[in-house]
This record gives structure tokens, sequence and C-alpha cells, in this order.
């Protein structure tokens, strides 16, 4: 096992290889009615405002990044790839926080374009110019195992913690990864050391969480019990209800969900939890109830589980023209997920 060997003045020169000045300094109007856009995920309409600003004079090092975000909202990683370098080599010559932004955004673009390596040699360019970023350390743990270089990956993520062992989230996060990739135990391990090593400071909600992650179920309850006591929120509402649910008690973790958006206002991630809980209990049309109230409030960030878990619902009923339109539009807009084409190959013999 090994890795290009990349010189600490070779990385400073992928960073400031970009660094020449194209200017561009207009009222940028266009470019905000872009990120607007993309905030709705209308990457098509976003992208338009973004060409519109170029032509008319707007920043360009600001144009670029918006088209690469917009090219990850449509899973066109090569030309996000190109826009976050072209935004790059739009700089004034100096660095500064949203040049590491964009290499943050370009990284990502390789990453899920399935160039591992490339992603890791720009996390490695900004560790060489700043060696305390945790959050480069960590995500070039996840490309180093993505391409089975467990050493580095477990180097980079002692490293990512080390710099900040009271980031509880950060262990839980690696915890997943690690059992993503078949080591589960490895990583129960960082969580083991997050319980005893924060176990006074911690709160009830880090400690909670932990106990979730640990398969510790009953004292998650307690502890996220605790915690929305002292202070309900949906964050600690979803892991409360998630706690529950492993336990077993779908129908308390329902009554969790149902409490709170009768308390609280509403929530698409709220929504769709107790969605999967109805599904679980065999209540069909309360589950679609829940699922699409979810998808009416137009929340990205759970868009897609929603979406997907609304073609379920339509399954359980037995409405399997329904679920199957329902999924050639859901592949439509994420044709990368596996487990939906498998199941459209279901429907579609229905």
């Amino acid at each position: 096992m090994s890795f290009r060997k990349i010189t600490v003045s070779l990385l400073m020169g992928i960073l400031l290889f970009f660094c020449t000045a194209c200017g561009g300094g207009k009222k940028s109007t266009n470019l905000q009615a872009g990120m607007e856009y993309i905030e709705s995920a209308e990457y098509d309409n976003a992208l338009a405002c973004f060409d519109a600003g170029e032509a008319a004079g707007e920043n360009r090092e600001l144009i670029y990044r918006a088209k690469g975000i917009a090219y990850i909202g449509k899973m066109q990683y090569s030309d996000a790839v190109s826009s976050f370098l072209t935004a790059l080599s739009c700089c004034d010559g100096t660095l500064t926080d949203l040049e590491y932004d964009i290499n943050y955004y370009l990284a990502t673009a390789y990453y899920k374009s399935g160039d591992y390596m490339s992603a890791f040699d720009t996390y490695s360019a900004i560790l060489a110019l700043k060696p305390k970023e945790e959050k480069a350390y960590y995500l070039r743990g996840i490309a180093a195992i993505s391409m089975g270089y467990h050493d580095q990956a477990v180097s980079d993520f002692d490293k990512a913690v080390n710099l900040n062992k009271n980031n509880y989230s950060m262990y839980i996060d690696i915890y997943l990864i690690l059992d993503k990739y078949g080591y589960s135990q490895e990583g129960q391990t960082y969580l083991e050391n997050a319980m005893s090593a924060g176990s006074r400071s911690m709160s009830d909600y880090d400690k909670g969480r932990i106990c979730y992650y640990m398969g510790d179920y009953e004292n998650a309850c307690t502890y996220l019990d605790n915690a929305n006591k002292a202070s309900t929120n949906e964050t600690i509402v979803l892991e409360l209800g998630k706690a529950y649910e492993a336990t077993g008690d779908v129908n308390f973790a329902a009554s969790i969900y149902v409490n709170y958006l009768s308390n609280y206002g509403e929530s698409a991630p709220i929504y769709n939890q107790l969605g999967t809980c109805k599904l679980a209990t065999g209540d069909y049309q309360a589950a679609l109830n829940a699922i699409e109230s979810g998808i009416a409030m137009n929340n990205m960030d759970v868009m897609q589980t929603l979406k997907y878990n609304e073609i379920v619902a339509y399954e359980y009923m037995g409405d399997f023209k329904k679920a199957c339109v329902l999924m050639e539009n859901y592949l439509a807009a994420y044709p990368d997920d596996t487990r939906a084409q498998r199941e459209y190959e279901f429907l579609r013999t229905r």
C-alpha cells in the first residue's frame, strides 16, 4: 500500500496555481437569484441565472463556485469539477476562506465522481497550508478508506478527533464510515473512547446518541429523554424517537413525533420519521399522509428519503401503478440510487 508523495511546495502550488486574477465585481443580482434556485433544487434555472450573471460581469469566482454547486445537485460531477477549477483560477492571488471553501467543494465533486485519489490530494493540499483542519483530516480519511487504505484512514481519523476531542458528532461519523466498510468493531472503539473521555462533560444528548450507535438502546432512551425534557428541539426528538424505535416500541416513538408536531409546528424530518413508524405498524394511509405533509414542506435535505418512502407507502397499499409512476420520476431525479433501480424492476412486473 502506498500513496503518491506530494511535497509541501507542490501542494501549495496546487492551490496557488489557480490564483491568477480574472476579476468581476459588479452587483451580484443574478448570482443571488441563482442561489435561491439552488435552495429549492431548481438547478437548471440556477445555471441560467449564473450564465446571465457571468455575461453581466458579476464576480466570476463566485459564479463558477455556484455553478459547481448546481452541477453537484444535478449529479454532473465532471462539470462540477471543471466549474470549481475555473472558480479557483479567478482568485486575485491571495488565499482567503473562499478559496478553501471552493477546494472543499472540489474535493466533494472528485469524491462523488469516484475519483477518490484526487479528493485525497485536494484535502492534502488544504492540510499542507492549514495543518489543524480537523474537517480535512476526517474527509481525507473517508477518501482513503474508500480506496481500501485502512491504515491511512485510521491515522487521519485519529488526527481529526485529537484536534477536537469534544466533537462527539465526529466520533459517530467515524463509526458510521468504518461500519460501512466492514470495520464495525473498530468503529465501536471510537464510540467507547468518546464515552470514557467525555463522560463528565458530555451532554445527555451526546451520551444518548453514542449509546444508540453502541446498541445500548435503553440507556439511549434514558439520556435522550433527559435531553428532551431540558430542551425540546427537532434534532433531539428525532434521535429520541429513533431510540424508542430501536427498542421495538414503535407506537411510543410515533407518539413522540405526533406530540412534537402538535406542540412545536411542522417539520419535514419529523413527518418522515412518523411515516416510517406508521409503515411499520401497517397504518399505510396514515404513513402516506405524514410523508406527503413532509414533501409539501419542500425541505431538500430530506426530500429524497420522503419521495422514496412515498413510493413504499403506495406499494404497501397495493397501488403498484402509482408506485411505478412515482418511481420513474424518482429515478429521473436520483439516478444513482441502486436500491431504487432494483425496486423499479420489481414494480414493473406487478
